[in-house]
């Protein structure tokens, strides 16, 4: 077990980790960015009604859940570019920092999964209920 563990990946093979690890920690910058927009505009969106930017207005409730989302994608996009970058960086435990970058992965997978079903039921229930049926 303790060759596996010290299994290191070749120079080329860093890099493309190295690669995804500054991908995977660009989403977490722009999911935190994101969630700074959307309470931005639920908190202060509705002050725009009457105006040219009526476009812009968003549900207090729907712009927290939504920060909430994004949130959740950001910090897991965050753990597994550092998951990944420590697969770079260290010497000696290449596979445990890539099972956990991969774990994390996985769950980033189902969270967007889980939430693009959400959205599309919600959709559903809001035209099922504006229509009245």
């Amino acid at each position: 077990m303790a060759q596996q563990d010290a299994y290191e990946f070749t120079s080329r093979e860093n890099e493309t980790i190295g690669k995804a690890a500054t991908w995977a920690l660009a989403l977490a910058g722009a999911s935190f960015i994101m969630v700074i927009v959307h309470l931005v505009f639920a908190f202060l969106g509705t002050d725009f009604a009457d105006s040219a930017f009526s476009l812009l207005i968003f549900d207090l409730g729907a712009g927290v859940v939504s920060a909430s989302c994004y949130l959740a994608a950001g910090v897991l996009f965050a753990i597994a570019g550092r998951a990944l970058r420590r697969v770079v960086t260290t010497e000696g435990n290449d596979l445990k920092h890539m099972s956990k970058a991969l774990d994390t992965l996985h769950r980033i997978f189902v969270v967007r999964i889980a939430l693009v079903f959400l959205t599309v039921m919600a959709v559903v229930a809001v035209i099922v209920i504006g229509e009245g049926l």
